[in-house]
Formats: structure tokens, C-alpha cells, sequence
């Protein structure tokens, strides 16, 4: 029961840390963040990937 949990919140937080990351340009131009905040979507976009893909493994090897 907990990996089938531990799949469900991780899988959509992974996917939506991928599209943030990949759209960070298009974030950036909307808010006129003069590249700062797409520094800031990237380096949390791989934070939540890294930390979930972490559990991920960590949940299967349990």
C-alpha cells in the first residue's frame, strides 16, 4: 500500500516539475522577471524531481 501512495503523489509532482522546467522561458517573459525567476523554476524543478525520484527508489527497495 505504501509504494502505490508513494507513486500517486510522486508521479504528478515529477510531471509538473518537468513542465514548469520546460516552459520556464515562456513563465519568465509573462512575469518580466529579467531571467531571475527562471533561475529560481529551474533550480525547484530539479529539487522536487531529484527529491521524488528519491523516494520513488527509497519506496521500492522498502
Amino acid at each position: 500500500m505504501g509504494k502505490i501512495f508513494v507513486l500517486l503523489i510522486s508521479v504528478p509532482l515529477m510531471i509538473a516539475a518537468i513542465v514548469c522546467t520546460l516552459f520556464t522561458d515562456r513563465i519568465d517573459t509573462v512575469v518580466k522577471g529579467d531571467k531571475k525567476i527562471k533561475k529560481v523554476i529551474v533550480v525547484f524543478g530539479v529539487g522536487v524531481f531529484l527529491i521524488c525520484a528519491l523516494a520513488i527508489v527509497v519506496s521500492i527497495l522498502a
